[in-house]
């Protein structure tokens, strides 16, 4: 984690830290007709100046719950006094297919 002492006035235009993000959900819906849903989530990214979302990471599968807490942390630069936009999706995942169409948005 960054400090006060790693902060470069010279050489830096926008002061930056590193933030970690825990995922956790809770009551998800039951998409699966003989077990619960296992659950995937996806972060996105919206570049600066821009509507575009950009994939950043996925946690792990979790098998058969509702309410999953992931291991997988997402590690990201955090820009002070910027507007940085974070979109989460959670996808039930019934194929070992990396294809999120392959899936099913909850």
């Amino acid at each position: 984690m960054a400090t006060i002492g790693d902060f470069d006035p010279l050489n830096s235009t926008v002061p930056a830290t590193k933030i970690e993000i825990t995922v956790s959900c809770r009551n998800l819906l039951d998409m699966d007709t003989f077990s619960k849903s296992d659950p995937v989530v996806v972060l996105y990214i919206q570049g600066l100046g821009t509507k575009e979302w950009r994939e950043f990471g996925r946690t792990e599968v979790i098998d058969n719950t509702l309410n999953p807490d992931f291991v997988r942390k997402f590690v990201l630069d955090f820009f002070f006094e910027e507007k940085q936009n974070l979109r989460f999706d959670v996808y039930n995942v019934d194929t070992r297919s990396s294809n999120l169409s392959k899936h099913l948005l909850l």
